[in-house]
């Protein structure tokens, strides 16, 4: 036995030495392409030694000092050898493998590359997209990139919005595996119709500026490339379930094959959701579905996919004054339920008051069977959408030899549904208004639904339903509902050549051809009480002949009915070089936009107008040691604008002609990148010239002399007249910074601040303004000077930071502060001006900051894995505005002033919760 205790002795020092000598290194392995995590990459040592990466595409190895070589490989990349020197001290590596196969991101998507290409990007993995979404619209979680600011509006499901650097959606190109998604009439991004989407989203990639893509996108704040997961090198099967702190459900299932013999591989996704939203009465409903099929033979790999999501979701589409929401916010700002001017004379008081910042006007109770006591209230919104755009697309990745590729996209998109609204706006009368009712604030439905069943005498006043002009018994209803459908029909041809006749050289080129119709007419769908409705919209009938034609019931289209055809034209071209520690490119685009409209309501052709629009860009990279560079870019964009500005309301007579919009931009930017250290820094400059805005409307009074004077009835004097603003000016310009440091293995510290200065540069005298009717010229004329006052609607200052902490193997805590400073409301440029003449600021929101809070921990149990995931958004239950108009054109107060008491808002969402479970077989 004491020969056995040295013995023992002697074995434990030699292992404990062993042990002292030995060194880690950590690392991660990423696609080079999309900065995308590999999951079971290889990693083997010149001792022998080897491990795999893990879910997050993470390793660790334990390896002898000094200098080792490291082998990484993963199926489909090229393999390579890394030299590390290890010590005592941990080692920190991050290795990107480039594919060796052709795919949709390198050829179609125009994904920016670190140290490569010269924009500022930033890739948001999914990783963090499971992690921090948490049920969200996609939006949401770009708010911890510089430069982007992102709400919910009204707190609808799927109605977000996002804009970059201060220009909105309408001015970022929105794209999926290299499709344009953006309305061709309008430019707006739909989220609902993208429902979903994060379940099978492999990398977003923000692009700030003019970006990188080689179309001719209308990428003026930027481009945001959505990229979907392909087929994966095994087969795997995954179920998740979500609730959230409003009981809403989301179940979804995905399902990847792996690769299938034959060349075949198969990758299926579907989800539902339903419940209520965290606002009043917003409630939604929706399914989505997505097919990927993949079949390469020989050089070509064919590609079919298909996806989309049905969906229907209450809205809260208007704002409203601040005391509104919320009284003690409201009074903090100066403003109490009576508003009055500063010598203290009453100027308003709102007929709804402190009803809570989740308050939602377009809802109410209506009891349909009238005289049963018994009968159900039954709820009715006058705000709900209901919508499915399937999106379907054909692919052909061709490799002719090993210097050119030919890619080859056609697409469908097909678009059905709408929303339901009031034939007549419900206004602010149209509300119970008794403090004391358990209903306060609600539309009263059940007075617009007796006004058209009977007789009777209203709040509005007295009301004969029964109207002899077109039948002597049935009741006609004043105010009814109906659905305005925006149908459409898409395709497009995406066909792009890539040619290497070097290593150093690329020359990329190709067409982009779509053509687009858009249906949009007005059915009604409950007439409310009454028999039927009056609509004389229809002006192929002659209603003096025959009075019935204007009698309307459920499914009769009504008020318009009009199709708006758009035809794009595009070439691209781009070539890239590439030396030693530098490159640069230059990309020439252009394209030509067709624009008709077909009314059928006033049999009226407006027949084609085609405009051209061209871009230029060019920009270098310079790498100034292995971990460090600098970059330059400037581009100039000739925009044509989009269809909705071509023409006059709902005629179908073409607008004034006002020229393209024109873009310069000008951006430069540092990089430095080691494994526990990143930073990207980057300035820009962008002057906007001839920006079309809103239509501006306002009321007048016809005088003696002009046309539809009546002397002998003033109240027809009473119009509607509308001017057009030629174009608006504007120079942005700022800073963006954003960083990640690896304290260490288990602790990421991230950090980002944006500042920037964001100016209107434009001023109008004596605009013309015209009769809505009839398009003729009133004595009225506008003027306003928006010279110098700030843009609206985005912070332009952000600052945000994460802590990202894995006390043990598996569980992760993440927390994120962000906040927002510099937000001006957004306003319409004939509010700009006070009684002077001089340019005024719109109202600032008050600064606010953020905090959410997202766990998780990560359990396998053999080739199962499950994923419990827990986020907490807005923590702190901070009460913040996080949309603002000022003088709101849609939602008027009795002054026109630049604080608080003009504007009508949106308050950001409280404290909420999303938890889930997945499992990954």
């Amino acid at each position: 036995m004491k020969k056995i205790v040295p013995v023992t002795f002697l074995l434990l020092s030699i292992q404990g030495f062993m042990f002292a000598q030995q060194g880690t290194v950590r690392g991660v392995v990423t696609d080079q392409s999309t900065g995308e995590t590999l999951i079971g990459a290889n990693i083997l040592a010149e001792d022998g030694s080897g491990t795999v990466t893990d879910v997050d595409g993470s390793f660790v190895l334990t390896l002898t000092p000094g200098k080792q070589t490291l082998r990484i490989s993963y199926v489909g990349y090229e393999p390579r050898n890394i030299t590390v020197t290890v010590g005592q001290k941990d080692v920190y590596i991050t290795i990107s493998l480039k594919t060796l196969t052709i795919n949709e991101v390198q050829v179609v998507a125009d994904v920016a590359r670190n140290r490569q290409t010269p924009v500022a990007f930033t890739n948001v993995l999914p990783a963090k997209i499971k992690e921090e979404l948490g049920g969200r619209d996609i939006p949401l979680i770009l708010n911890s990139t510089p430069g982007v600011y992102a709400t919910q509006q009204g707190g609808g499901d799927g109605d977000a919005r996002i804009t970059i650097r201060g220009f909105n959606q309408r001015n970022i190109a929105v794209m999926i595996d290299g499709i344009p998604v953006n309305d061709m009439e309008n430019g707006w991004v739909y989220w609902s119709n993208w429902f979903g989407l994060d379940q099978v989203t492999r990398t977003i990639q923000v692009q700030r500026g003019l970006g990188a893509s080689k179309l001719a996108l209308p990428s003026v704040g930027g481009t945001l490339n959505i990229l979907t997961m392909g087929i994966r090198n095994k087969r795997e099967l995954s179920v998740k379930q979500e609730i959230t702190s409003e009981g809403k459900i989301r179940s979804s299932v995905g399902y990847t094959s792996g690769k299938l013999p034959g060349g075949w591989g198969i990758t299926l996704a579907g989800s539902y959701k339903r419940g209520q939203g965290w606002v009043d009465h917003t409630f939604s409903e929706g399914w989505f579905y997505y097919a990927k099929i993949d079949k390469r033979t020989g050089a070509h790999i064919l590609t079919f996919s298909a996806m989309g999501a049905p969906q229907h979701h209450e809205q809260r589409s208007y704002k409203r004054a601040i005391a509104t929401y919320n009284l003690d916010y409201a009074r903090k700002l100066g403003i109490d339920v009576d508003v009055t001017d500063s010598l203290g004379n009453f100027l308003y008081r709102p007929k709804i008051y402190d009803k809570g910042i989740g308050y939602n006007q377009h809802w109410g109770q209506l009891k349909r069977d009238r005289f049963n006591p018994d009968a159900p209230l039954e709820g009715l919104s006058e705000r709900v959408n209901i919508y499915h755009k399937p999106q379907f697309s054909l692919r052909d990745f061709w490799r002719v030899s090993n210097k050119l590729t030919l890619s080859n996209i056609a697409y469908l998109s097909l678009g059905t549904g709408g929303g339901d609204r009031p034939a007549h706006s419900i206004r602010e009368t149209m509300l119970i208004q008794d403090p004391d009712s358990s209903r306060y604030g609600e539309i009263d439905w059940q007075s617009i639904y007796d006004a058209n069943a009977k007789p009777t005498q209203t709040p509005f006043g007295p009301v004969y339903p029964i109207d002899n002009r077109y039948s002597d018994s049935l009741y006609v209803s004043y105010n009814y509902m109906t659905r305005q459908h925006n149908d459409h029909i898409w395709t497009g041809l995406l066909s792009t050549f890539n040619l290497t006749p070097s290593d150093n050289l690329k020359i990329a080129g190709g067409v982009d051809l779509r053509q687009y119709t858009g249906i949009h007419y007005t059915t009604i769908t409950d007439l409310l009480g009454g028999d039927y409705a009056v609509d004389k919209s229809d002006l192929r009938n002659n209603y003096d002949t025959d009075s019935s034609l204007a009698m309307k019931y459920p499914g009769d289209t009504t008020r318009y009915y009009y199709k708006g055809l758009v035809n794009w034209g595009g070439l691209f071209f781009q070539t890239e070089y590439t030396g030693n520690g530098y490159s640069f490119f230059i990309n020439l685009t252009s394209a030509i936009n067709g624009y008709k409209k077909i009314d059928y309501f006033a049999n009226r052709n407006s027949g084609w107008f085609w405009k051209p629009g061209f871009t230029i860009k060019a920009g270098g990279n310079y790498n100034l040691s292995p971990r460090s560079n600098i970059y330059l870019n400037t581009g100039f964009l000739s925009k044509v604008r989009a269809y909705r500005y071509f023409y006059k309301g709902y005629t179908t007579e073409f607008a004034d002609e006002t020229g393209n919009e024109k873009i310069k931009a000008l951006e430069t930017g540092y990089h430095y990148g080691s494994p526990r250290f990143s930073l990207n820094l980057n300035a820009y400059l962008t002057k906007w010239q001839n920006k079309p805005t809103n239509r501006v409307y306002s009321n007048y009074v016809l005088q003696p002399g002009e046309n539809g004077f009546n002397p002998d009835d003033p109240d027809k004097n009473k119009i509607r007249v509308y001017a057009d603003i030629p174009g608006m000016d504007a120079l942005h310009k700022g800073i963006e910074l954003d960083m990640i440091w690896k304290a260490r293995h288990n602790l990421n510290i991230q950090g980002l601040l944006s500042l920037g200065d964001w100016r209107w540069d434009k001023r109008v005298e004596n605009l013309q303004y015209y009769n809505y009717d009839t398009n003729e010229p009133v004595n009225k004329v506008i003027n306003f000077d928006a010279t110098g006052i700030h843009v609206g609607d985005a912070a332009q200052t952000q600052v945000g930071t994460s802590i990202r902490y894995e006390p043990f193997r598996g569980f992760y805590i993440n927390s994120r502060y962000t906040y927002f400073a510099r937000y001006y409301s957004d306003f319409t440029p004939e509010s700009t001006t006070d009684e002077a003449g001089n340019p005024v600021d719109s109202w600032k929101v008050p600064n606010y900051a953020l905090f959410d809070l997202h766990l998780g921990y990560h359990l396998r149990a053999g080739k199962t894995g499950i994923n419990f995931r827990f986020s907490l958004f807005n923590a702190l239950n901070t009460k913040y505005i996080s949309d603002a108009v000022n003088n709101d054109p849609y939602n008027s107060l009795p002054f026109n002033d630049f604080d608080a008491k003009s504007a009508t808002v949106f308050f950001g969402m409280g404290r909420r919760f999303n938890s889930s479970v997945e499992i990954t077989f």
